[in-house]
């Protein structure tokens, strides 16, 4: 298992369970030509005003340029590394194809270096790695990296361990149905490209972080409790010592109701796509 468990040497090390990257990855050093500068706006609008909180500071970055179309149509590629993006919680893999061109792909679960990989919109051999539609792809199958609309590039299932099951066709034969991981059921025109496989970096659940400063090298600002501020400052503050809301539901600082309702425009065109929502867990 890529994870290790820190020694319980002081208070912030206790219980810390960390990804090990030196058993997982091949690469330190990220490719160059792939790299673009990432500036920080630390959760402020063009204004300059706060437009999300308890966002600002963390770690110099740069954003790795990743290849979500998989445009590389016909032309095999070979898996040189695996690598660490500060962006994201799924490993990243540098693919170098038989033009010469490189390219950064989502690293898939059970993909070797120096396996061979290959797009195509095109029936093709449906091993781990290769991207094609989902027409071409067997029933049963794990996808990830799932387009909504045909070229437009993957847009579900790209976070660690995910993936999409394929279910079958629906009885237009125009879209095919898929199962989620967060339990929805949905239709997805079957022209649209997947990549064979989920992502990988599963353990990544496992993780816990141990102590504050590991979220503020990400760039995550403390929060503090609606029931500690004052009244004036939100609907849960207030009060003599510790005091309950006095709401029957929990509400955000501006005084919308938190939990339980549904903010899904109910005149979305793609609402008649879905056949059975998400399992909310609160």
């Amino acid at each position: 298992m890529p994870v290790r468990k820190l020694r319980p040497i002081n208070n912030s090390s206790r219980d810390t369970i960390l990804i090990n990257y030196q058993k997982t990855l091949t690469k330190d050093r990220p490719t160059a030509s792939l790299l673009r500068n990432l500036k920080k706006k630390s959760g402020r609008d063009k204004t300059g005003q706060i437009s999300v909180r308890h966002r600002g500071g963390g770690s110099r970055k740069k954003y790795r340029i990743i290849d979500f179309r998989r445009n590389k149509f016909n032309i095999p590629g070979i898996v040189k590394t695996f690598e660490y993006d500060p962006n994201r919680n799924a490993f990243i893999s540098l693919i170098l194809y038989a033009d010469g061109q490189r390219r950064y792909i989502l690293a898939p679960s059970g993909l070797k270096i120096g396996q061979k990989i290959l797009s195509s919109t095109d029936e093709i051999d449906p091993q781990i790695g290769n991207s094609m539609p989902l027409k071409h792809i067997p029933e049963g199958m794990i996808v990830h990296n799932l387009e909504l609309r045909p070229g437009q590039g993957g847009v579900m299932a790209r976070s660690a361990g995910t993936g999409v099951q394929l279910l079958g066709l629906d009885d237009t034969k125009k879209y095919m149905i898929v199962k989620l991981s967060s339990g929805e059921t949905r239709k997805i025109l079957q022209d649209c490209g997947a990549t064979i496989g989920s992502v990988g970096n599963e353990d990544n659940r496992l993780v816990k972080i141990g102590k504050a400063g590991r979220n503020r090298w990400r760039g995550k600002r403390p929060s503090v409790r609606g029931a500690a501020m004052n009244r004036c400052d939100h609907p849960h503050g207030g009060g003599e010592g510790k005091a309950p809301i006095g709401h029957k539901s929990p509400k955000t600082k501006w005084g919308k109701i938190a939990y339980g309702v549904k903010t899904r425009n109910r005149k979305k065109f793609s609402s008649k796509l879905i056949i059975r929502r998400r399992q909310t867990i609160r």
